[in-house]
């Protein structure tokens, strides 16, 4: 019997983020900066074995696709600048970009709740912030551009690439199967997500 395919979920100290909603940060006087915050999420995630085990299925994963991916993308990361599990999330993001030795310019992070001090932030990191309904024209030469309606925001991926979708709704995982559904883009994609069992219908 052929070992089961490897897989990936958080610990109970990284719940994915629950709410969608944009939210106001009022910074104070004392106020740590979203810098440092994102510094001690990263502490906090390397001292955990959780994050050695992810790093070892990926390059596993990896290395039975016979894949070497050299962009990402990761919808739906949440902001890190007022969500502890957002810090989380782009601090496993980093740190596996790292030990696959990928250059940050080629990881382009979207999600509609950014804020200025996300932006600050991601743009220190030299992370690439991919702008609403214009996130494909970023990966031209291995993403095309969504013919139809844009508010659908389509990403048709050419070439081996890790998609990190943390907590995304169902109907962006559907937009993202549907335009990579055939036999030379689907093995492509390498996904780290939510279970994808957790959305069917029971």
């Amino acid at each position: 019997m052929a070992d089961a395919p490897p897989t990936f979920g958080y610990a109970d100290s990284f719940t994915p983020t629950r709410t969608r909603k944009k939210r106001r940060i009022r910074l104070g006087k004392d106020a740590l900066s979203p810098a440092v915050l994102l510094d001690r999420a990263t502490e906090e995630l390397t001292a955990t074995d959780w994050l050695r085990d992810c790093k070892q299925l990926l390059r596993d994963a990896l290395a039975s696709l016979r894949l070497s991916a050299h962009r990402v993308l990761c919808l739906g990361l949440g902001s890190p600048a007022a969500s502890r599990d957002a810090r989380a999330q782009l601090a496993f993001l980093l740190a596996v970009c790292d030990d696959l030795s990928l250059d940050r310019t080629h990881i382009s992070v979207y999600d509609p709740v950014f804020t200025a001090d996300d932006t600050r932030l991601l743009d220190a990191l030299g992370v690439h912030r991919l702008a609403e309904n214009r996130a494909c024209r970023f990966f031209q030469r291995f993403l095309l551009p969504y013919p139809g309606n844009s508010r659908r925001a389509g990403y048709a991926v050419d070439e081996p690439t890790i998609v990190f979708m943390p907590h995304c709704d169902l109907h962006l995982y559907e937009n993202l199967f549907r335009e990579n559904w055939t036999q030379a883009r689907l093995p492509n994609l390498v996904l780290i997500a939510n279970r994808l069992s957790e959305y069917a219908e029971k």
